[in-house]
């Protein structure tokens, strides 16, 4: 008897549920994300455009909550990014403005992530700079000019 194909990753079972079966069949529906391009975003994944990060986050096993599991954090930490954006594409004067700030904010980002690599922390880490530097973009583009603020 074969095993049923799996398309994506199950949700975990239960931990409090029989142990062997379950977490394998589980494990291998991440294995299998991971093998398929679905996965959480990494330093490879960085280099996708913001069309190809909203698709990615669509196909994304685990659904955003900021309050979830590793996994479920690092979805609501890559829709906020991916949300910011798109506000900063629309700010901006020109379409292609965003691409770079994206690739240098990317590089920033991981450099500052360093610390994490190789754990399941490095997404959330990455992804933390990154919003953190999209926040700060965005004040700059909307606060006011004023004097005393700005000499």
């Amino acid at each position: 008897m074969g095993r049923p194909a799996l398309s994506a990753a199950p949700a975990p079972p239960s931990p409090r549920g029989p142990a062997g079966g379950a977490w394998v069949s589980w494990l291998m529906g991440l294995v299998l994300a991971i093998g398929t391009g679905i996965a959480p975003p990494s330093a490879g994944a960085g280099e996708d455009s913001l069309g190809q990060s909203r698709e990615q986050l669509r196909r994304f096993p685990f659904q955003p909550d900021c309050g979830g599991n590793t996994q479920e954090m690092v979805a609501c930490l890559w829709q906020r990014r991916n949300q910011d954006d798109a506000t900063l594409e629309s700010l901006l004067d020109s379409p292609g403005r965003l691409e770079p700030w994206r690739s240098s904010r990317r590089q920033v980002c991981l450099q500052a992530a360093r610390k994490a690599e190789g754990g399941s922390l490095h997404p959330i880490v990455w992804l933390s700079c990154e919003n953190a530097l999209n926040r700060e973009l965005l004040r700059q583009i909307r606060r006011p000019l004023t004097q005393s603020a700005d000499l």
